[in-house]
């Protein structure tokens, strides 16, 4: 009996419709879509025209689902892959001209890249790559799941805050896709011992939680050549005697629970051994000055000035070779939990989604070579959730994350301590506000509103940026004016305040914050 493996791509993106373009905001999504995935819809149709079993869970954020549904970012990006395009023409012409033709033949290469790019997105997939994958959900290929409604770190919020959370993930899954989801992705595997039980309210049947929360040991993450003990305490979690190798019924709970693979995730996120950081791979954090291009491989992952030009054929080589080298990793993994008596090993890998193609460029392609390994051997076999049958033994969850030390220091330290006062603020709020509800159209529509900006303000995006220095003033100001917004709403219903002023304030915030337009008075809790 062959080993199932089941790969789980997550995927997100903050809520930037028309929150900034460069080089913060839509841009981001813009990245997504293009070089994560319309790519990795691509290469999973090769698959399944060459009848090979490629059979990915995939969860998709409710605000990453909005967006990628509007018409607005729709036309947008196709004016984004013109420009970058325009650039990639420019820039050919600049390094040919000055006889640097490596670069120049890069500079080709995204040309084309973005060319095909709109082509795809226009004529494959007729703008709509959320319709795309229900499609192919509904053909029976894949498994499609929800998470939070707006990603936000679901150990820290208060009892409220969850409900919205949960509820409207579900919600939008469901206008989106037609029908319930079954699994709900826990944003940054962020999980806590009463979760599931809002989780079982709402219908759902499994979730996913990192190898410690079911295994103990250090989380995956003081192994792998990371900031580690050093900086930080790491979460200590006492051993279980429980393996990742079969799923959980989480203890008293009818709701199901996979563990992620330690060696599944090692051998792609680290830092030291991870694939990404291959000499010959192309180097994300190095662009050209003039267009923003990535024209160089990783070379020396410690020196960022002395890089080599990008060779896109070596890259191709490195990447059949990790490939056989991860299949045939997964095949010893296989055989050792045979020996440990799992008869029918099950192997979860959980990632980004936008590793593959955005951070790691050939991660598209690596991943496509891997499945296609699978598909030639007998050792191993891509699974779905429900391949694998109920759980028949239970398990007692550890709080915890995918984050640095394995709980939630990532998202809950001296940076983020104010923050984390301000959703609670927002939580009260917007608590005091419902009885506004059954007031006026105005009034009704405001409260709507607030739902939202809360909702935005607990986003996990905006204290993942403060506590990493990443786009720190872009997070500050995003979750400011949320909140800003929430207390407006606030005070103008509190003092019957609801003018022409306020109402023409209303409807631009309404087009700024323009998501979850299924929230209606009706359905607020």
């Amino acid at each position: 009996m062959s080993s199932r493996l089941l790969v789980v791509l997550h995927s997100h993106i903050p809520y930037v419709k028309r929150q900034g373009r460069w080089p913060f905001g839509e841009v981001w999504l813009f990245e997504a879509m293009a070089e994560t995935y319309i790519p990795l819809l691509q290469s999973w149709l090769r698959l399944k025209d060459a009848g090979i079993n490629n059979a990915l869970s995939f969860s998709f954020s409710p605000t990453l689902l909005e967006q990628l549904s509007s018409k607005y970012i729709q036309q947008e990006f196709i004016s984004y892959l013109q420009g970058r395009e325009a650039l990639a023409i420019e820039d050919e012409r600049y390094y040919m001209s000055r006889g640097e033709k490596n670069i120049g033949r890069m500079a080709s290469f995204y040309r084309r890249f973005y060319r095909d790019s709109r082509r795809d997105f226009i004529v494959d997939f007729n703008k709509d790559i959320v319709g795309t994958i229900k499609q192919i959900q509904d053909q029976g290929q894949v498994e499609i799941i929800t998470t939070a409604a707006t990603h936000a770190y679901l150990p820290l919020l208060d009892t409220r805050g969850l409900k919205y959370q949960v509820l409207w993930g579900k919600k939008v899954y469901e206008y989106y896709f037609e029908r319930e989801p079954k699994g709900f992705w826990l944003p940054e595997c962020g999980y806590f011992d009463g979760i599931e039980d809002i989780l079982i309210d709402n219908g759902f049947k499994y979730l996913y939680v990192d190898s410690h929360a079911i295994e103990g040991g250090k989380p995956i993450e003081a192994f792998s050549g990371g900031s580690g003990e050093e900086e930080i305490e790491i979460a200590t979690f006492a051993r279980t005697g429980l393996s990742t190798y079969r799923p959980y019924r989480i203890k008293d709970k009818d709701i199901t629970v996979y563990g992620r693979n330690s060696m599944v995730s090692h051998q792609v996120w680290s830092a030291d051994y991870g694939y990404p950081g291959d000499a010959d791979y192309r180097e994300f954090h190095k662009q050209d000055p003039r267009s923003g291009f990535k024209y160089w491989k990783v070379t020396d992952r410690r020196n960022l000035d002395s890089k080599q030009v990008y060779d896109p054929d070596q890259a191709a080589v490195k990447v059949k070779q990790h490939a056989l080298h991860f299949v045939r990793s997964l095949e010893d993994n296989s055989r050792e939990a045979k020996k440990l008596g799992f008869a029918n090993p099950s192997i979860v890998g959980c990632y980004d989604t936008e590793l593959f193609g955005h951070w790691w460029w050939e991660g598209v392609s690596w991943l496509e070579e891997v499945i296609r390994e699978i598909g030639s051997g007998n050792e191993l076999e891509l699974a779905l959730p429900y391949d694998i049958g109920p759980a028949k033994h239970e398990a007692q969850i550890f709080e915890s994350s995918w984050g640095m030390g394995g709980k939630h220091y990532v998202w809950d330290n001296n940076e983020t301590t104010w923050m984390w006062e301000i959703i609670k603020k927002a939580g009260k709020e917007y608590e005091a506000l419902k009885m506004f509800a059954n007031g006026s159209e105005m009034h009704n529509r405001a409260v709507c509103q607030a739902l939202k900006e809360l909702m935005l303000i607990q986003s996990s995006d905006w204290l993942f940026m403060v506590s990493n220095n990443l786009t720190r003033d872009y997070a500050m100001k995003r979750f400011f004016e949320h909140y800003t917004k929430l207390l407006r709403i606030s005070n103008s219903l509190r003092n019957h305040k609801t003018d022409t002023e306020f109402g023409q304030w209303l409807e631009r915030i309404q087009y700024e914050d323009d998501f979850f337009n299924q929230i209606s008075p009706g359905g607020l809790i």
